[in-house]
């Protein structure tokens, strides 16, 4: 009975650990880089609790992410493990360019910043520390985006549209839309950006027109201030 009693403490112990909450926090998320040049950027990390937490910072990948676009082995990180105090704040520097010989398209990969267990001289603890992981985007040569868009509907006031993303470099679609008169008059516009969609993908977008007005609505979908699609759909 005792031995049961132990096994199901420790399955508890290892429950309440794998939802604790993180010690640390970081900024930004994400990094966008041009590989043609070097650069060095910052990751500002932040220690939230009154205790030193001792971290480890390195390079990897998951599984969306191919062997032939993966960035991490070109990364320079420093300091790659430190100790912060409580309630303190550090700064991780890194760089990354690619090889000359690396054909122009997009590159990613993760940096990780993991908060390292407590090692205490004599006792024997069980800690799942966590771990954060930042997303490095990196473009070598001339940027230049290739996007279908199909299916555009505007139904109880909600704009669907299929975009799908044909090039070599994932991009965050603004889609700008303009509201109409019936003389094609602009009376009003509007404008939302959506998520990243990663080459070779397709995403579903669908945006609350809101109060727009008019008898018609201008699609227009860009990259980077460049439009890149354009349509006209009638509201009525």
């Amino acid at each position: 009975m005792k031995k049961i009693v132990g096994i199901v403490f420790m399955f508890l112990m290892i429950t309440v650990s794998s939802f604790a909450f993180f010690r640390t926090s970081v900024a930004p998320g994400i990094f966008e880089m041009n590989l043609d040049r070097s650069a060095t950027e910052e990751i500002i990390l932040v220690n939230n609790s009154n205790e030193p937490i001792r971290v480890k910072v390195y390079p990897g990948k998951d599984e969306n992410i191919k062997d032939e676009e993966y960035l991490g082995d070109w990364l320079r990180i420093y300091p790659r493990t430190m100790t912060l105090e409580g309630n303190s704040e550090r700064r991780i520097k890194f760089s990354v360019r690619a090889p000359k010989e690396k054909p122009d398209g997009e590159y990613r990969g993760l940096i990780y910043i993991e908060e390292l267990p407590e090692v205490v001289e004599g006792q024997s603890t069980l800690t799942l520390a966590g771990r954060h992981g930042l997303t490095v985007y990196g473009t070598k040569g001339k940027v230049e985006y290739d996007i279908a868009v199909s299916n555009i509907k505007i139904v109880n006031n909600i704009l669907t549209m299929n975009i799908k993303n044909n090039g070599k470099y994932s991009l965050r679609p603004e889609v700008k839309i303009n509201g109409l008169s019936a003389k094609g008059k602009k009376i009003g516009e509007m404008e939302e950006k959506t998520g990243r969609i990663l080459k070779g993908n397709t995403s579903l977008v669908k945006i609350e027109l809101k109060d727009l007005k008019g008898e018609a609505a201008e699609i227009n979908v860009a990259g980077k201030g460049k439009v890149l699609y354009s349509e006209t759909v009638k509201l009525k």
